[in-house]
């Protein structure tokens, strides 16, 4: 569409629904492909560096060492960025020739290749081969973050050991770090095991939802100040709404609550360390038998059976939909099934968030353009109001039963697993930690929603 044309000049508000989205998708595939030319332009820089450079002696240059130096004047960006852009390039060459080729023509962008690239380092490479493919097929119609996910847990069963090593080597680099900002403020951040972030981050939510719900602060504000209360002893958030002695919440003490738990799902095989199946641990993604195996030494269990095809899909107790399902069923939705609610309906029963939730009645009621049918209780099917299909799974099933889990890559149109709430910022939409300017929007984000009753929702066990 926009081959020769003046972006600038282009009249959407003229476009028809479907015209804007496809001129969403020209513009970034044109977007994927300037990309990779700014890698592979800065890659061939470093080439170059190097060549002339191989072998400096003592106290000379070091190989295409300032590659990167000169790659970030000329951008004006810091050498951070063109450095991680030299890998991007390296890596592409040395290990995903398809990958490289699939980023020069456009059809993924710089987000993806990273992904496909932070999942196959420690491949085997017998393994790659027939991973890499599969990646591929999948990027092209999902998200960063969902192919982030399939990526972990394709590798996980495939390669066993190889994310045993990779996990004991990341939790060497746990870290906390705190940085300054304009106006007063400060980010805290940090890198922690899955197990521990989805610790602190369940706590968090006890904590924002102690309140009553007349109190005016959004999710975000409150997780910020159940942090600081954390720190400072008090270990309890005290509610902000202002009536004093009329606040239901004001008998409310400051005793240590109960340590929170966090849901993971093994298959029994794998838990008996019979087999190296992936785990799951929710909000999180897949974690390798290893692990969950070191964390189950201190676990409460639930046993979750499995139903034969030719047997009936009986109403499951909310427990164990929530096993099941692993988190809420919207495409692309990371709430874990511990912060989400069933939905019962005459053909199954499903968990969503909040949000979603409050999307799917009013779809239901005719209210928003939207759409859904429960296919069968494995596939819940979303159609937007563009009319685009996409089809969400048991997440949790695929860890419970691996076995089920023949077809490794994700059939057409059905979504991948999720991601972290929490996971790093991706290159192609750098918006993490922005503030919004327009109050209204401030419970867009799933994990943003307040529930209507500000009640805790049932707790899953690991």
């Amino acid at each position: 569409m926009f081959e020769g044309s003046d972006l600038s000049v282009l009249d959407f508000q003229a476009m028809s629904d479907e015209g804007l989205i496809d001129a969403l998708r020209t513009a970034h595939g044109a977007s994927a492909a300037a990309q990779a030319a700014e890698v592979f332009a800065v890659r061939e820089l470093y080439r170059r560096h190097r060549a002339v450079s191989a072998e400096p002696g003592p106290g000379g240059v070091r190989a295409g060492e300032f590659a990167a130096t000169e790659a970030a004047v000329a951008l004006r960006v810091d050498e951070g960025s063109t450095a991680a852009m030299i890998d991007v390039g390296l890596a592409l060459e040395d290990w995903l020739p398809r990958t490289r080729a699939e980023f020069a023509a456009g059809r993924i962008d710089l987000a993806k290749v990273r992904v496909i690239i932070d999942n196959t380092r420690a491949v085997a490479r017998e393994v790659l081969g027939e991973l890499e493919p599969r990646l591929l097929e999948t990027a092209e119609r999902t998200t960063p973050v969902r192919l982030r996910q399939a990526a972990r847990r394709w590798a996980a069963r495939l390669d066993p050991a190889g994310a045993q090593r990779r996990r004991e080597r990341q939790q060497d680099d746990r870290d906390v770090r705190i940085r300054a900002m304009q106006d007063c403020m400060a980010v805290f951040d940090g890198l922690l095991p899955a197990a521990g972030a989805q610790t602190v981050a369940m706590r968090l939510r006890e904590m924002s939802l102690e309140v009553c719900a007349a109190d005016p602060r959004t999710m975000p504000q409150r997780r910020a100040d159940a942090l600081v209360a954390l720190a400072d002893g008090s270990g309890r958030l005290r509610c902000a709404c202002g009536r004093g002695a009329r606040c239901p919440k004001k008998e409310a003490t400051g005793e240590a609550p109960r340590r929170p738990l966090i849901q993971i799902g093994i298959a029994a095989d794998a838990l008996l360390d019979m087999r190296d199946a992936p785990a799951f641990l929710a909000g999180y993604g897949p974690i390798d038998a290893a692990l969950a195996r070191i964390l189950a030494e201190h676990a409460r269990f639930q046993v979750i059976s499995e139903r034969s095809e030719s047997e009936p899909e009986a109403p499951r107790l909310d427990r164990e939909v929530r096993a099941v399902d692993g988190m809420c069923r919207f495409p692309g939705c990371t709430i874990p099934a511990a912060e989400s609610e069933p939905d019962v309906t005459s053909t199954g029963t499903t968990v969503l968030c909040t949000r979603h939730k409050r999307l799917k009645t009013l779809a239901d009621n005719k209210k928003v353009p939207w759409d859904t049918w429960l296919a069968d209780p494995d596939r819940l099917q979303w159609t937007s109001p563009a009319g685009e299909i996409h089809t969400t799974s048991r997440e949790g099933a695929r860890y419970l039963f691996p076995h089920n889990d023949i077809d490794l890559p994700i059939g057409q149109n059905t979504s991948t697993p999720t991601a972290s709430r929490d996971s790093p910022d991706d290159i192609a939409y750098p918006f993490r930690g922005h503030v919004l300017v327009h109050r209204q929007l401030c419970r867009i984000a799933p994990e943003d929603e307040i529930p209507d009753d500000a009640t805790t929702p049932a707790a899953s066990q690991a």
